[in-house]
């Protein structure tokens, strides 16, 4: 069985089947203890007479033995090699190597599940990869993702006549898709800190320990060697408290109605399987949904906080009412009547109609994915296995470090074929020549890509933006096309009503208020809607719904009851009456219409059923007797103004329509015969940033485009107004008349020009136009050249659907262009996950989030506080004292000084004011001691709690919305900016980093090679120090903050190119030369050794003394001459820490040869310098730092690859 086809998915690329073998027949156990280690023994009693190399000889065989093994921890592919055998039968195979599609997941061993069936004669094959299961097909000879009831293209009349499940399909069903459960385990300290200590970095970095340990700087070696393992440990103890938080995101298990075997019965929630049919009711502990379901009947308002992030109720309604015949369709017309995981149920309203009469009053839903496959669960899995991946250039590094280790053989070779001349020790000038190769390969860059980005998310979320792959926010700096929604990312959320228009025959333009419409458009507003009263208990009722739907009908003056019963003013001639809801239609993107049928009765009259309809007016349109004279003019005229606007339309029934025979009526019968109502005007004011932000964006070398499914008129105004579009405007759309043929036509109608599908566009068309295209016509351009040629030259996209959106970002990222896209992340989901950034606004306001924040850093606080009592208690201490901002949750006492001030005064103390003196009145002495105890111990209490704000935060559910991988909060555009922002600071730290590693590795390799055979050594206690030092710098070097405002000047986001390896290779010349010309400045004073003795230990010398001196300058000149500050990111002086830090180092080195202070020298191990050298010295660390400045400079300016692509270039 070929491993390409052994499994058909799209989250996996291929697959092979394998016997795990006993663990002595494993590659790296049975040859050596057979052969290799026999062997060596045999050559070492027999054959080698020297100790040196005797040792070697086995050092070596131990290191092979040791490679192996470990190369297996590193690759799955040589890990199955080594302990496995392939096979091409799943009845054999114990194992699968499984290798993913997405290039940044981890290939992966799973074992191979098998299960014996109900029937006991077959058996079923699985395995569970980021936990998703997978079964084998005989039939088809492959393994295929588990699937559910929901990716069958079934009828609505199937689901709706749904029983449950029976006893032989319940154990089918429990062997196939599991219980219904989140189990993340969680791995002891020990067991993750050994997957963490086989990784390459790791094991490269404790292996220079070691070998810089043998070199006799033993020092300098257990002090990195310290710093490595307790960084490690700190990253293994954050993961596993990250295992545990993923942990708690579990819905808690409880007790649900479900219908088996023809009766209802309760079971727990973690055993439910698909195809079950369950009720659903709202639970007083408020427990989330266990799984996703269907609503058959009924009506839910649920809120979806945990899973979208938004916490506005929704109102999901079954598909009670849908044809039987039709297609059921999850991703749009259906979509709300889908319940997901997680969620929470506010309210359940049973239908009267309902084939499936519940126990408890619930609504009926079947069962359609649980577990992992959840909505929630894919959420949780992309939390869990999101890419570890820091940038997108991987191969970039591998070649820039290959590059390096040129150099690096070059310098060892020299150093070999030098000392083999000698009578020198094989094994240290083997050691020497193994240092020189290592010391090119940057142990340091994986904790600080690290440190970088994980600043970035720390500091993304005080903007309360959150990020579930953290490799994006590096790409977020070289974004090329910003993509936005229009409603509720450009324009507010919440729209106001400015009237209806279209009504009067002599001026069909006039705006009416909606006091003075005629009654059959106030009974449209009123009934066209899916608004539904919220009761909570121990709240007042609120009406729940769409916001502009709340918003039309709160602004006619009616409101929402029970029973779907909307009451009018007193004004209204309804008011006396009764005007009921009683079947509605939800609005569709696809359909672009919503309707409802509802009866009225107006005091002392008949009941008579009344029909409303809203939508897109060219929709409308289709379905009026007769369309008004002005009907297209007026819509446009509005269009032309920005606003939203929504035909209205409507009829009576000629008979009345009971309540039972409702359901009986067809959508088409509904939506037909219908009389203009008016159009319906609203407002949507545009948001206060996000004309600043486009016009950043603008300025900042991005292109900014809309894309939305509004009125292509009413998209160009917005596009206008905030400045996506500067230029007269053409809109590309199908011809009104032929319905086939395509043409370009100016805003106000007065420019019309055909379309030919089948060229590209011609460049004088949007050299002199800015460029909108509808859906309708992107959907007939079928050749792809014109696609791109189109998509790269429009600024503006309206009435597209959300597949529309999503192929469009797809085709820019096929022709890489990197691409954000912003939006709601409701419609916008599939272009949400399609575009390398893509960005859910949500609206949370500030307060809200505000006060989320204190209650999260309150948390914080008390778990400091809690560690401090556990150590106290661990050493016999007393407890320490309660701070001030936790003082209300404990008791008073004298451990306590604050509570009884908190309680006299808790605004002051909330806003950090302490007016308490020692002298106060009222305090006993025992109570001034401990205030003061208090006093002290806040200020250490204070640093603990907060140094954790520089963490990565934590995401929890309800902070990231399933929809993209970055979340804001709040619903402002300016996220964008933060996000790019940040992003370039990401970036130019990550290049910024790999500049100065590379050029510290050619210097040290310089250093170990030329150098150390000239004899010149450096103590131990000069590399510590030094060591020291530059560990501030590196550690600062993410630190520095972004730029409040984005510039023109693009971030350079490549490594490998002649501005990068240019600069890196100047710099490394000018510093070997003034290397060179000091040591012969040396020789002036000193004469050079004839005959070095390379094992001879350090001893301080004029040589020693002047190099390392020099090499700590060269060191200030690689941070401070290649930092990248403005205008990307604050300058070296605004970066505080590493200012300070370069200084320090600086000063040790000019104190250190002008010898103004001897204590300083003489820890340092320096000799003492003839005065005509330390101006020597002085001048040539001044050359060296101005000449690598110079460099820099030079090639920045001429051979920096940081030019935007043309399609961010406005025509």
């Amino acid at each position: 069985m070929g491993n390409s086809g052994l499994v058909s998915s799209p989250d996996i690329k291929s697959g092979q089947l394998y016997i795990k073998l006993p663990a002595l027949f494993h590659l790296y156990i049975w040859p050596f203890a057979l052969f290799v280690y026999p062997y060596v023994a045999y050559v070492y009693k027999n054959h080698l007479y020297s100790d040196e190399v005797r040792y070697l000889t086995y050092i070596a065989a131990g290191t092979l033995n040791v490679l192996v093994w470990l190369i297996g921890e590193w690759s799955t592919r040589v890990y199955c090699f080594l302990t496995s055998k392939k096979t091409n039968s799943v009845d054999h195979a114990s194992h699968i190597l499984v290798i993913p599609s997405k290039s940044g997941d981890s290939s992966s061993v799973e074992p191979i599940e098998k299960t014996i069936l109900p029937d006991g004669q077959h058996i079923q094959y699985s395995f569970v990869f980021q936990k998703k299961r997978y079964l084998y097909k005989n039939a088809e000879n492959h393994f295929t993702n588990v699937t559910f009831p929901m990716d069958f293209p079934l009828t609505i009349g199937v689901l709706k006549n749904s029983s449950g499940l029976n006893s032989v399909q319940e154990e089918m069903y429990m062997c196939q898709y599991g219980r219904n459960v989140f189990d993340i385990p969680i791995p002891s300290f020990a067991s993750l800190f050994k997957e963490h200590a086989v990784a390459p970095f790791f094991v490269f970095q404790i292996f220079c320990c070691v070998l810089w340990c043998l070199d006799e700087y033993w020092k300098f070696s257990l002090f990195s060697m310290f710093m490595i393992v307790a960084l490690e440990c700190s990253v293994v103890w954050q993961r596993q408290r990250t295992l545990v938080e993923f942990r708690t995101m579990s819905i808690q298990a409880y007790d649900i109605q479900v219908y088996r075997n023809k009766k209802w019965m309760a079971i727990s929630t973690e055993d439910l399987l698909p195809n079950d049919i369950v009720s659903v009711v709202h639970t007083k502990e408020d427990l989330g949904l266990p799984c996703d379901m269907l609503l058959l009947s009924g009506v839910c308002v649920v809120n979806e906080a945990m899973l979208s992030g938004e916490s506005t109720p929704l109102v999901k309604e079954s598909i009670e009412l849908r044809p039987e015949e039709a297609i059921i369709d999850y991703g749009d017309v259906d979509k709300n009547a889908v319940l997901n995981g997680g969620t929470r149920v506010l309210q359940v309203t049973p239908s009267q109609f309902s084939k499936i009469q519940t126990p408890d009053g619930g609504v009926p839903a079947l069962v359609l994915r649980t577990g992992f496959e959840t909505s929630q669960g894919s959420l949780v899995r992309t939390m869990v296995f999101s890419s570890e991946k820091v940038t997108e250039n991987n191969w970039e590094k591998l070649y820039f470090i290959l590059f390096l280790m040129v150099f690096a053989i070059a310098a060892s070779g020299y150093v070999w074929h030098i000392g083999s001349q000698t009578e020198r020790s094989r094994y240290k000038l083997m050691l020497d020549c193994i240092m020189i190769i290592t010391s090119v390969v940057p142990s340091e860059l994986p904790m600080e890509l690290s440190l970088a980005v994980n600043a970035s998310l720390a500091a993304l979320s005080k903007y309360y933006i959150y990020c579930t792959e953290p490799f994006r926010i590096p790409v977020a700096g070289h974004v090329d096309i910003c993509c936005f929604d229009k409603t509720g990312t450009l324009t507010e959320e919440h729209m106001v009503v400015q009237g209806v228009s279209g009504l009067n025959k002599e001026d069909p333009s006039r705006l009416d208020t909606l006091e003075s419409i005629p009654t059959n458009t106030e009974l449209a507003i009123a009934t066209a809607h899916t608004l539904v009263l919220l009761e909570q208990e121990g709240e007042p009722p609120k009406t729940v719904g769409d916001p502009m739907e709340k918003a039309t009908v709160e602004a006619l003056g009616w409101s929402v009851s029970k029973n779907n019963v909307v009451i009018p003013p007193e004004s209204s001639i309804f008011h006396k009456g009764k005007v009921q809801i009683t079947r509605n239609f939800q609005f569709s993107s696809a359909l672009k219409r919503q309707s409802s049928v509802a009866n009225v009765r107006v005091a002392g009259g008949n009941h008579r059923t009344f029909v409303s309809v809203k939508g897109a007016p060219e929709v409308i349109a289709t379905m009026l007797n007769k369309v008004p004279e002005n009907y297209e003019k007026v819509y446009k005229e509005y269009g032309r103004k920005g606003s939203r606007v929504l035909a209205l339309a409507s009829k009576y029934f000629k008979n009345f329509v009971s309540e039972n025979k409702v359901t009986d009526l067809t959508r088409e019968e509904i939506e037909s015969g219908l009389e203009f109502a008016g159009f319906l005007v609203f407002n949507s004011p545009l948001k206060e940033d996000a004309k600043a932000t486009i016009q950043m964006l603008n300025n900042s070398s991005h292109r900014c485009m809309m894309i939305t499914g509004d009125n292509p008129l009413t998209a160009v105004y917005v596009a206008e107004q905030v400045g996506i579009v500067e230029k007269p405007t053409l809109i590309l759309d199908v011809n009104e008349t032929s319905g086939k043929t395509m043409e370009w036509k100016s805003v106000d109608d007065a420019v019309t020009m055909p379309m030919d599908c089948s060229k590209t566009l011609d460049a004088s068309l949007y050299k002199k136009f800015d460029l909108c295209v509808t859906g309708r016509a992107l959907s007939e351009i079928e050749d792809p050249n014109v696609l791109l040629s189109v998509l790269t030259h429009a600024w503006v996209y309206a009435r597209v659907s959300p597949a529309q959106k999503e192929l469009m970002i797809a085709t820019l990222k096929d022709n890489d262009y990197v691409t954000l896209m912003c939006g709601d992340g409701t419609n916008d989901v599939g272009a949400l996950k399609q575009s390398h950034v893509g960005i859910a606004l949500l609206n949370a306001s500030e307060e809200d989030m505000m006060q989320m924040q204190e209650r999260a850093r309150m948390s914080n606080l008390m778990s400091v506080y809690e560690k401090q009592i556990q150590l106290s208690h661990r050493f016999n201490l007393p407890p320490p004292p309660v701070p001030p901002a936790l003082c209300h949750a404990f008791p008073p006492g004298p451990n306590n000084p604050h509570r009884e001030k908190t309680q006299e005064n808790l605004t002051k103390y909330l806003d950090g004011l302490k007016e308490k003196k020692e002298g106060d009145t009222g305090l006993t002495e025992t109570e001034r001691t401990a205030e003061k105890r208090a006093n002290l111990a806040n200020k250490m209490f204070d640093t603990m709690a907060e140094a954790s704000d520089d963490d990565a935060p934590k995401i929890k559910l309800g902070d990231a919305s399933v929809a993209a991988p970055i979340t804001s909060k709040l619903a402002v555009t300016n996220s964008v900016i933060n996000i790019v922002r940040q992003g370039r600071c990401t970036l130019v730290a990550l290049v910024q980093l790999h500049k100065i590693l590379a050029l510290n590795c050619l210097i040290t390799a310089y250093s170990l090679s030329v150098l150390h055979l000239d004899g010149i050594k450096f103590g131990d206690t000069q590399y510590t120090i030094s060591g020291m030092l530059m560990s501030v710098c590196f550690y600062c070097v993410s630190r520095a903050k972004p730029m409040e405002t984005l510039s023109k000047e693009r971030p350079q986001h490549r490594i490998f190119n002649t501005y990068i390896i240019g600069s890196v290779l100047a710099q490394f010349i000018v510093h070997v030369i003034t290397l060179i010309y000091i040591t012969r400045c040396v020789y002036v004073y000193e004469d050079p050794l004839e005959n070095v003795d390379l094992e001879e230990s350090f001893q301080p010398s004029l040589l020693n003394s002047a190099i390392y001196l020099l090499q700590l300058i060269q060191q200030v000149s690689t941070f401070a001459v290649n930092y990248q500050g403005r205008p990307f990111r604050e300058a070296l002086s605004e970066n505080k820490a590493m200012y300070y830090g370069l200084l320090g180092t600086a000063f040790v080195a000019i104190a250190g040869v002008t010898e103004f202070i001897p204590e300083l020298n003489s820890k340092l191990q320096l000799v003492k310098l003839p005065f005509n050298f330390q101006i020597q010295l002085l001048s040539t660390m001044v050359i060296d730092y101005g000449a690598c400045w110079i460099i820099e400079e030079v090639m920045k300016k001429y051979f920096r690859d940081n030019k935007p692509k043309d399609i961010v270039l406005r025509d």
